[in-house]
């Protein structure tokens, strides 16, 4: 039966059935192929984006009140954490000769290098350990000030307890320090324009409670493992997040996208349907007698209707399949060849388009044919059971 509904769609006598066929496939090759590859390029960006994170985030991050050394000592000793560091968070004035910045200071230990990799994105000077009196700033923060030679106008940072009266002090009155540019480094846009980094034995005067605990953990050690057992030990008042939860509002925007994308996706898939109902409806019509036939030497109407059904099969399994091929190729090739360039990338970094193909894509590409599938096979049914025969075998 599977090679009779083949026969039926591919080798026709009927030049405008071969056709019909051929279209089909093609359209339902192309939409498949797009859904891949538009889908890939989002699965792509949250995949690029989640590794520009993980360049200076922490694997797990503790926010809340009580985050005391003690508290610290006591995450140093987990099985699962490589390091862990307490971090004091600050608004700080930086002031270059006549130009000056806001910016976010973070007052860290001797363990922060174990914990957080931005060390390695630096693009000038040297990483940690830091020397006395030295930061690490980003690339946004140095292009602002115009950052040339330290040496001739003097870095100066001032600490400030608090940013909303921020106009309401004066800056001789804040704690404040000559420092010296150690490195300038780049990783994203949010830390680039607005982090420093400064050592805490610099600044004897900033203590207690630390702002954020952050950990790193032993390789191979899963997050998601690790965080509902970490909750559970925490005294309360105390938070923990993973790297995903930091960047909740971010990561959300970017699946409200990638479902927008999707909706639109399914719609164009779904459009298929029409040239695919147009071909069955076209091999129903032209083939009525054979249906009529069958039932004349004994078949039964479930029996055409499996022949109906194995020719839809064929004409979605086909042109799904095909598409399922020339998308993943098309992504391969990009993710090899970088083909596709983002236009305006310049600078960023990232060039060319990320992709990475996804199962859930093929589960949704699956799904919907399915579905197109069954509503073809139920016309074809219907069909199928209101044949009449004297008409049918008569040729009207």
């Amino acid at each position: 039966m599977w090679w009779l509904a083949w026969r039926y769609i591919w080798a026709s006598p009927r030049s405008v059935v071969r056709w019909l066929v051929r279209l089909t496939f093609l359209v339902v090759a192309l939409s498949v192929a797009a859904w891949i590859g538009v889908a890939s390029v989002f699965n792509g960006f949250a995949a690029f984006l989640e590794e520009v994170f993980q360049r200076v985030d922490p694997d797990v991050r503790l926010e809340g009140v009580g985050l005391s050394d003690s508290l610290l000592q006591v995450l140093r000793r987990w099985s699962g954490v490589e390091a862990a560091s307490g971090v004091y968070e600050r608004i700080a004035l930086l002031r270059y000769g006549q130009r000056q910045a806001v910016v976010r200071l973070r007052l860290v230990d001797e363990a922060y290098p174990q914990v957080s990799r931005v060390g390695h994105q630096l693009v000038l000077g040297e990483s940690f350990p830091l020397d006395r009196k030295g930061v690490l700033i980003g690339s946004g923060v140095a292009v602002r000030l115009a950052l040339l030679d330290p040496s001739e106008s003097p870095l100066w940072m001032y600490v400030i307890p608090s940013g909303k009266r921020l106009a309401h002090y004066d800056p001789e009155a804040l704690p404040h320090k000559r420092v010296f540019p150690q490195g300038i480094f780049s990783v994203q846009r949010e830390y680039d324009e607005s982090w420093v980094i400064a050592a805490q034995r610099d600044w004897p005067e900033i203590r207690g409670s630390y702002d954020v605990i952050e950990l790193r953990l032993r390789p191979g050690r899963a997050v998601e493992k690790f965080l509902p057992a970490l909750k559970r030990r925490l005294p309360a008042g105390v938070f923990a997040q993973d790297m995903r939860a930091q960047h909740a509002g971010f990561f959300r925007v970017l699946a409200q996208e990638k479902a927008l994308a999707r909706i639109g996706l399914a719609f164009v898939l779904l459009l298929t349907a029409s040239s695919a109902f147009s071909t069955l409806s076209t091999l129903l019509l032209l083939n009525r007698r054979d249906w009529a036939l069958y039932q004349a030497l004994g078949a039964t109407p479930d029996q055409v209707v499996g022949v109906i059904g194995r020719i839809v099969v064929w004409l979605l399994g086909v042109g799904g399949g095909l598409g399922i091929l020339l998308g993943t190729a098309l992504v391969a090739s990009q993710a090899t060849f970088h083909w596709a360039k983002l236009r305006g990338g310049e600078g960023f970094l990232l060039q060319h388009f990320p992709v990475k193909l996804a199962w859930v894509d093929f589960a949704w590409i699956g799904l919907l044919l399915g579905l197109v599938g069954l509503g073809l096979w139920l016309y074809g049914r219907y069909q199928v059971y209101r044949v009449s025969f004297r008409a049918a075998l008569q040729g009207d």
